[in-house]
């Protein structure tokens, strides 16, 4: 895996939220997966933009998680970075009959707020 994107990768995002080689076992809720090269916890909509586009330019796989439920990974892992956006990306609003949620949203937390607003 080329070093350079770890570096790119913090130049765009805090040390806490780059992890090298994370095992995927801890984020899935199925608990098996070997280690991701990187995994990524952007908090904005602009930082999951850079990181997506470093990993174009440096020509490094990347893919998009939410919650980590039905996900399996292999125990060889991922080469590549994992970008997780459920823990940060998860605001639900209701502006009159409409539901907004951004992606990293629980279904759960949707159908709450719908229940709250007496929307079905």
């Amino acid at each position: 895996m080329n070093q350079e994107i770890g570096k790119k990768l913090l130049s765009i995002l805090k040390v806490e939220q780059v992890k090298k080689d994370e095992p995927m076992k801890i984020h899935t809720t199925f608990r098996v997966g070997g280690p991701a090269s990187y995994f990524v916890t952007p908090e904005t909509e602009e930082e999951v933009a850079k990181v997506i586009e470093v990993c174009t330019q440096e020509n490094v796989p990347y893919y998009i998680v939410g919650n980590g439920s039905n996900l399996l990974v292999s125990d060889a892992g991922y080469r590549g970075v994992i970008v997780q956006i459920c823990k940060e990306m998860n605001e639900v609003k209701v502006e009159g009959d409409l539901v907004k949620a951004q992606a990293g949203a629980l279904l759960s937390g949707i159908a709450a707020k719908a229940l709250g607003a007496e929307l079905s």
